[in-house]
């Protein structure tokens, strides 16, 4: 094995960082909430593609798919209808693709591989271990399916939130038949773990570049100027089909 191939197993970091807050998540997690509890799963994503999902729980009422992110010190906004948010930490500003589209995606997978279950409930939650956010356009008016918290106690309260006034519908049987389909069918060992990671990579390099030259990331066509009640923004033009925006058309620049 060479030394570029042992670096690429070792992880960075922003891993290890991720994988802890994950753990703690999924560990706290089973503490309050009467449900299976699947951590780091890696199952097909569609288009040759992995989905990498960091935490399921599989209660009476539907499954919960879990996002964790771990912005420690940072401060959070974001636009539920938009892909790009934005955090400040030591006087910088970062773009970061959406954790709520990103879940969305998660969950497109997993309602794919559960095909054969039938229309399961399926709920998104963004949990940012952060020291503060500011998220709006989460969920459609009257509407609760989808939740974003900066805590593990805030977690608690959203998925008891999502959770009220929604009927069971699986039972014990149910939840575990789920719980071992999902085992059986996720990509496992170090090898597709690299894989996975290398594509995302990739893929983050090749949206780099289309940004760069004013593109859409998804549909790669030219963005175009959009108003909002916070200023000017780029977006695509094929709004609502796709919500991709951007602060700057950085190829105006």
């Amino acid at each position: 094995m060479s030394f570029i191939e042992i670096l690429k197993k070792i992880p960075s970091a922003n891993e290890r960082r991720g994988s802890f807050g994950e753990y703690f998540a999924a560990s706290y997690a089973r503490r309050f909430i009467d449900a299976l509890v699947l951590k780091d799963v890696l199952i097909d994503g569609g288009n040759g593609q992995t989905s990498q999902i960091d935490m399921i729980l599989i209660g009476a009422k539907g499954l919960y798919v879990v996002e964790v992110k771990l912005y420690k010190g940072a401060k959070v906004y974001g636009d539920g209808t938009r892909s790009t948010w934005y955090y400040y930490r030591g006087g910088k500003e970062y773009d970061i693709y959406s954790p709520l589209m990103q879940n969305e995606g998660h969950i497109r997978s997993l309602k794919k591989l559960l095909a054969d279950f039938g229309d399961i409930p399926m709920f998104s939650v963004v949990t940012m271990i952060c020291s503060s956010f500011r998220i709006s356009n989460i969920n459609p008016p009257g509407v609760i399916e989808n939740g974003v918290c900066n805590s593990l106690p805030s977690m608690k309260k959203v998925l008891q939130l999502i959770a009220k006034d929604k009927p069971a519908v699986l039972d014990d049987a149910k939840k575990r038949a789920i719980y071992d389909y999902i085992l059986a069918h996720q990509h496992t060992g170090k090898d597709e773990r690299i894989k996975h990671k290398e594509a995302v990579r990739e893929l983050k390099k090749s949206v780099e570049t289309l940004k760069q030259n004013g593109l859409c990331p998804r549909c790669r066509v030219p963005l175009v100027p959009r108003k909002g009640k916070y200023g000017e923004f780029y977006a695509c033009p094929n709004y609502p089909k796709c919500r991709y925006t951007q602060k700057e058309n950085v190829s105006e620049k």
